[in-house]
């Protein structure tokens, strides 16, 4: 275990290390200041782990994909130490190296204190992650399509599950803590960004914390409903933040939270849906277009979008090859079911559900009340706010069609599920919330 502490962060780090060889010039925004510096450690961290993603798909074994990375992973140390000294300095101050021990050591505690224990956390993705483990591969020696793994919903993403087998691959063994690991190579770039929002702005703190109180036990618990609704709202938040102040970085930032949400599960795709056209559609009617994509944005953008194509390509591509499908069995004939449910008053129902007893009214009226101050101010919303509102809601309107074209019983089967399927939406309208207090230094666009 010693082992696959050590050398998890720094060999997703060195991964990550690639993003700032292949989009120069970002160096620069992430060496600004402390706040620029935190959000770029965290941005090599995910690029890390969607490119440590991408390999064990590509390759044929879990023990490949390491041997690949690792080599990479040196290549992008190496690669950063002699090219961009001035970066790894502002990155690495030596002051921070006690409160990133620190931090590190609490995500260590919080999240592998307890053993998995949850049951879609032992029957999905730590099954998963075993499954990866001993047969060395993501084809898992043919056991995808066992009718006994039936109920583990074979089809969800295997981010989590790859980075789970590859810690126990380096430790030599499986238990029941040690790949809970992989949380903290999700947790801790997430609270490096919660940080690097956070500032100097203490009177702000309350927003920060109120995502980890709303997510509690969901970001130890081995589910992964937690870290989507987590990076759901970072997303929101620095893509947002992009459409205000055209800050690269936060393009790429909120890029990379797009692809670990894309990549968790499958209302990932929901998502990423949502989020794509509604940035195409502020970027129009802002009238931003392509010339607020300057000089490598072009650039950075478009390598953040492949590796995220690559990975769910080639998962998809997998799952068509393995046979798995979603036991939701949404296609054409899921219209007829939503017509049917929309005439027998099972929309009241879910609406009852999951915007009154799972409390999403109260995040839209924590929103709303947002949107009052800041028009007592005489202030105009932000673009950024607005964004994350409108993907906000029209995620909401989304699960709800998804519920209602379901072949399953709603009130015993769908609805429990309420309070882990709304918390994205909690924290999009918290981010939403927060955008429209964000700090006004710089609304223009910047190179």
């Amino acid at each position: 275990m010693p082992v696959a502490v050590n050398l998890m962060l720094p060999y997703l780090f060195g991964l990550g290390g690639l993003l700032f060889v292949l989009c120069s010039g970002l160096e620069r925004e992430a060496a600004a200041s402390d706040r620029a510096a935190l959000q770029g450690v965290a941005s090599c961290l995910l690029f890390g782990v969607l490119v440590n993603h991408v390999l064990a798909l590509l390759l044929p074994g879990i023990g490949a994909s390491l041997c690949a990375g690792a080599a990479l992973s040196v290549v992008g140390i190496l690669a950063l130490t002699a090219a961009k000294r001035a970066l790894v300095a502002r990155l690495f101050p030596a002051a921070w190296l006690v409160p990133f021990l620190v931090l590190y050591g609490a995500c260590l505690y919080l999240v592998a204190g307890e053993p998995v224990s949850g049951w879609d956390a032992r029957s999905i993705w730590f099954l998963h992650g075993k499954m990866l483990f001993y047969h060395g591969s993501v084809d898992a020696g043919g056991q995808w399509r066992l009718p006994s793994l039936v109920f583990s919903h074979t089809d969800y993403p295997l981010l989590v599950p790859i980075l789970a087998a590859q810690i126990a691959t380096v430790a030599g063994y499986w238990n029941e803590y040690l790949p809970k690991l992989s949380l903290v190579a999700l947790l801790w770039p997430a609270l490096l960004l919660l940080l690097s929002i956070l500032g100097a702005k203490w009177r702000h703190a309350l927003f920060l914390c109120v995502p980890l109180l709303f997510l509690g036990t969901w970001l130890t618990n081995g589910y992964m409903d937690g870290y989507l609704a987590l990076y759901a709202g970072l997303g929101c938040f620095y893509l947002g933040r992009w459409l205000d102040r055209g800050r690269r970085l936060d393009l790429v930032t909120g890029l990379l939270s797009a692809g670990i949400v894309l990549d968790l599960k499958n209302e990932g795709m929901l998502y990423v849906l949502i989020l794509s056209a509604l940035l195409c559609l502020f970027l129009l009617v802002s009238r931003l277009g392509l010339t607020h994509l300057k000089g490598g944005m072009w650039r950075g953008g478009a390598i953040i979008v492949a590796v995220m194509a690559s990975g769910w390509m080639l998962w998809e591509r997998k799952k068509h090859l393995f046979q798995l499908h979603n036991d939701l069995r949404l296609g054409p004939e899921s219209v007829e079911r939503v017509l049917q449910r929309l005439s027998d008053g099972s929309l009241a129902v879910v609406l009852k559900y999951l915007y009154v007893v799972d409390n999403v009214n109260l995040s839209l009226g924590v929103f709303l009340l947002a949107l009052v101050v800041t028009a007592r101010h005489k202030e105009r919303p932000r673009r950024g706010a607005l964004f994350c509102a409108a993907v906000a809601l029209i995620y909401f309107a989304g699960i709800v069609t998804i519920y209602l074209a379901t072949p399953f019983d709603l009130v015993t089967f769908h609805l429990p599920t309420g309070d882990r399927t709304m918390l994205p939406v909690h924290i999009m309208l918290l981010a939403a919330s927060f955008s429209l207090f964000d700090s006004a230094e710089a609304t223009s666009a910047l190179s």
